[in-house]
């Protein structure tokens, strides 16, 4: 949103100085108004919100939802995720099964603006102790998932 106010501010600022200098051509400063929106990028004027709600995990033999993670994000809005070790940069390695999906849902009656994303992750439980996301010391698993809302491939937003 600052980024926003920024633009907005800088186009306030030009708008100013034209109809100070150019009072007699009214007519291009309202032309430059209207378009104005045309000229702000599409990320910068609509819900790009990425909002952490909740873990949910429940280990059980034969399971392929071992732990979801789900968000609230920005309605119809692209997106990446990616598992990584507790450092949120090193790659999980010593699982080789470990599969990961995203669910999109929405409720526009009761979240008119946001799409519910749930990322299920699958992960072979005889596998965990040989991993790199195993904390031995205290028997617990840590990872880190980076999702990323994206217009094409540009990064709007990180959680």
């Amino acid at each position: 949103m600052a980024r926003l106010s920024s633009i907005l501010a800088s186009y306030v600022t030009v708008i100013q100085l034209q109809i100070m200098l150019h009072l007699s051509s009214c007519i291009a400063v309202i032309t430059l108004l209207i378009t104005l929106p045309l000229q702000i990028t599409t990320a910068s004027i609509v819900n790009w919100d990425l909002i952490y709600q909740s873990v949910d995990s429940h280990f059980a033999e034969g399971a392929t939802d071992d732990i979801t993670l789900t968000y609230m994000i920005g309605a119809q809005r692209e997106y990446s995720i990616e598992l990584y070790a507790s450092d949120c940069e090193t790659s999980i390695t010593g699982m080789p099964i470990l599969s990961m999906v995203p669910k999109i849902s929405q409720d526009y009656e009761l979240h008119p603006l946001h799409d519910q994303l749930d990322v299920v992750i699958d992960i072979d439980v005889t596998e965990i102790t040989s991993s790199n996301i195993w904390d031995e010391s205290n028997d617990t698993l840590e990872f880190c998932s980076v999702v990323h809302l994206l217009s094409g491939v540009e990064v709007i937003k990180e959680e």
